[in-house]
């Protein structure tokens, strides 16, 4: 959920100036600094409260005059809202569903239980023939000889080195004493050579040493193992083996955990792998450039342009608008990647689509219990937000409750208090169409030069502030302000 923080002392952008301000007052004296639901926010008086403000004068900016007005809007939206007692529960919340990726979240899950996952239960015999051929929790005591290959001897020093060991497994084989041998012969700390390894787990070996350390018996003397930093001799001498029933509930959780992930990427690579995805040239520049910008003209990053291509279907950058208007948490991400990250995500945001179409196409689908559900969960985060700004239908119904005059008190507490608040965000594309709200521009920079004007001619903040009107029902008391 999105946030602003209004930081008292926190330097803003310096106010804008030069030939523009000659045209906003020229224009914007009858242009609301926004207006929502019907309200109007006056460009006059948002420039009176910001100067009466405890916020810098650093801060009198058009960008926190902005910032102020959505806000306001927002406040006022939600307001509108709750006049009906259906509240946020009346909203169609389908387009924020399927733009936000919520439903396709569902199918993919979906796809994945009942058809990726299906029949990967084990059975009783398998898990013993696991169990029996695996051990996967044997723990092994050993001693070692280890030999470390130089990086930079070459192939006749390893070899020399191999031959070394092979010969001394034989010596070990014919009976030499092991702990005497690693002593002279191990490349390790003196007080480690010859000294037990104990509770060692398959995790503790080399890959080419692991299947076959774990068939040995106590006493018995391994193959010589040899990678590409060294070569190693092993003599078990003690295994610690748990019974299967006492292991088995644990081992049906790690068979089944390492059968969905060899399911999942089987099914990755069936249904991804083939589809040749194809990042265009210059497409992780121009998704940066809308992450930190979304507003930026259709004219110069067209929605139709392409940005990542596959097999079957493509990634525009409509749809990249789209998912950043509603999950703006992912375009903040986008706009903090670099370019190989954002290439990166382009290319998970692809797999998603082809993943999503795999579970389409096998008749996986939300079911409406679910959509229903999702829309009841979207509608409690909405009224999060909104009791964050202390409305509530309660108060909302109460007579005393004005929004144009609750809203200036709402912006005044805002300004006077360093507090996090809740913004609308991802839910304006659900009330943007029932409660149209329009910052404007012009008005905005108006309301900021004003408060600028107003400071300088000495205005100053007010201290304290002047409280909202406390408006009660029913025992619930909420200071607006």
């Amino acid at each position: 959920m999105n946030r602003i923080l209004v930081l008292v002392g926190i330097a803003a952008a310096c106010v804008a100036g030069g030939c523009g301000a000659f045209e906003d007052a020229l224009t914007s004296h009858a242009r609301p600094a926004a207006t929502a639901a019907g309200y109007t926010l006056d460009q006059e008086e948002l420039g009176q409260l910001m100067a009466n403000s405890p916020i810098p004068d650093s801060a009198l900016t058009p960008y926190w005059a902005g910032e102020f007005s959505q806000l306001w809007a927002d406040f006022v939206v939600l307001s509108t809202l709750y006049e009906d007692p259906d509240t946020t529960r009346s909203l169609d919340y389908t387009r924020l569903m399927e733009d936000g990726r919520h439903l396709s979240a569902i199918a993919v899950m979906r796809y994945r239980d009942s058809v990726v996952m299906q029949g990967i239960e084990p059975s009783e015999e398998e898990l013993r023939e696991y169990f029996e051929m695996r051990q996967p929790y044997t723990r092994l005591d050993v001693r070692r000889v280890l030999f470390s290959v130089p990086t930079d001897g070459g192939a006749h020093v390893r070899d020399s080195l191999l031959a070394e060991a092979r010969s001394i497994r034989e010596r070990l084989v014919g009976g030499s004493d092991f702990v005497a041998v690693a002593r002279e012969k191990s490349d390790e700390p003196a007080q480690a050579r010859g000294q037990i390894l104990a509770y060692q787990g398959h995790d503790d070996f080399p890959p080419s040493a692991d299947s076959v350390v774990f068939t040995l018996q106590p006493g018995e003397i391994s193959p010589v193992f040899a990678s590409e930093d060294e070569i190693l001799i092993y003599r078990v001498e003690a295994r610690r083996e748990p019974d299967f029933e006492s292991s088995r509930e644990q081992l049906y959780r790690l068979v089944l955990e390492r059968r969905e992930e060899q399911r999942q990427q089987q099914a990755l690579d069936s249904a991804v792998g083939d589809a040749q995805r194809v990042v265009m040239q210059g497409a992780p520049d121009r998704v940066s450039e809308i992450a930190r910008d979304p507003t930026l003209a259709v004219s110069r990053i067209p929605d139709g342009l392409k940005l990542v291509t596959w097999s079957g279907g493509d990634l525009s950058v409509e749809e990249i608008r789209r998912l950043f208007l509603v999950r703006d948490d992912m375009r903040g991400v986008f706009a903090e990647a670099s370019e190989d990250e954002v290439h990166d995500y382009l290319m998970q945001l692809a797999r998603d689509e082809i993943l999503i179409t795999a579970a389409a196409s096998s008749g996986v689908a939300a079911t409406a219990e679910e959509r229903e559900a999702l829309a009841v969960g979207l509608a409690d985060q909405l009224s999060h937000v909104a009791a964050r700004m202390g409305i509530t239908s309660q108060l909302v119904a109460n007579p005393r409750f004005d929004i144009d005059e609750q809203g200036y008190y709402f912006l005044q507490g805002v300004m006077a208090r360093s507090r996090a608040l809740p913004w609308l965000g991802e839910f304006r594309v659900v009330l943007d169409p029932q409660f149209p709200v329009r910052v404007d521009d012009s008005g905005v920079r108006s309301a900021a030069r004003r408060a600028g004007e107003l400071r300088a001619a000495g205005v100053g903040p007010a201290a304290p502030a002047t409280e909202a009107p406390r408006v009660e029902d029913e025992g619930t008391r909420v200071e607006v302000g």
